[in-house]
C-alpha cells in the first residue's frame, strides 16, 4: 500500500518559519510520523518521500508519499492548523498509479537537486557539481526523464513544456558537530507524456534524483486541464 498525505503549515506559528527552512528538521519530523523506521535510503520499493510547496506563502503545503499512513499530530500541533476539521489528510495512491498508461499526458511537479558528477584531477575522484543556471536545469531534467518513465513534450516554438517555479539554495547541518550541507534545489512544473508506465509508478513511489531525504524527488501528477 502507498499513501499520499497532505498537511498545511501555518507560518505565523512560533518556530514555523525556522521549521520550514530546515530540511533536516522536516526530514526528522516526517520519519517520526511512523511507529517503526520506514524505508528510506537504499530501498528499491516504496519509500518515504516529502516535499514542501510554497505557492501560497500563507499556507505552505507539506506532501508525503509513504508505504504506511503517517500520524502528523506532532507537526500540526506546533506548526500547522490543529483546529481544522482535517488537520492532515491521507489517501491511497493505488487508484492513480493503476490508471497510468503509456501515451497519457499529465501535469507534473517535482523538486529536484540538479547536479552533475565530474572528475576532479586534483582530487583523483569524481565530485558533484550543482547545476544552477535555470536553462541548464531544464536541460538536465529533460536528459533524465526517460529513465523515470516519461518525456517532456516540446511546445511549438517555446522549447520543453516545463518551467522552474521555485529555486533555492539551502545550507544546514545534519547534526551538531557535522559539516554544513549545501543543496541547490529547483521545483519543476510542466507537462509529461508517459513512455513507460511501470517505470513511472516506481519513480512516483521510490522517488527520483538525489537528496530525497531533504525534500527532493517526490514526483506528483495531476490531470491536464
Amino acid at each position: 500500500m502507498v499513501y499520499l498525505t497532505r498537511t498545511f503549515i501555518n507560518p505565523r506559528r512560533r518556530g514555523a518559519t525556522a521549521f520550514l527552512d530546515a530540511p533536516q528538521k522536516v526530514h526528522a519530523a516526517v520519519l517520526q510520523s511512523f511507529p517503526t523506521d520506514p524505508p528510506t535510503k537504499g530501498s528499491d520499493g516504496p519509500r518515504v518521500l516529502w516535499r514542501l510547496d510554497r505557492d501560497d506563502p500563507r499556507r505552505p503545503v507539506l506532501w508525503i508519499v509513504s508505504p504506511d499512513r503517517p500520524d502528523l499530530h506532532h507537526v500540526v500541533d506546533p506548526y500547522g492548523w490543529p483546529a481544522a476539521d482535517s488537520p492532515f489528510e491521507s489517501r491511497e495512491y493505488k487508484t492513480l498509479l493503476d490508471e497510468l498508461a503509456d501515451g497519457q499526458r499529465w501535469a507534473f511537479r517535482v523538486t529536484l537537486n540538479p547536479a552533475r558528477a565530474r572528475f576532479d584531477e586534483t582530487r583523483g575522484r569524481s565530485v558533484i557539481t550543482p547545476v544552477v543556471d535555470p536553462a541548464e536545469q531544464v536541460g538536465w531534467l529533460v536528459e533524465r526523464t526517460p529513465k523515470w518513465g516519461f518525456a517532456v513534450p516540446r511546445t511549438e516554438g517555446a522549447g520543453p513544456a516545463v518551467e522552474i517555479r521555485d529555486g533555492r539554495r539551502l545550507r544546514f547541518r545534519r547534526g551538531r558537530g557535522q559539516p554544513p550541507v549545501t543543496l541547490h534545489t529547483a521545483m519543476f512544473q510542466g507537462l509529461l507524456e508517459v513512455t513507460d508506465a511501470e517505470r513511472l509508478r516506481q519513480a512516483m513511489t521510490s522517488g527520483v534524483g538525489r537528496a530525497r531525504g531533504y525534500g527532493c524527488g517526490l514526483l506528483s501528477l495531476t490531470r491536464v486541464r
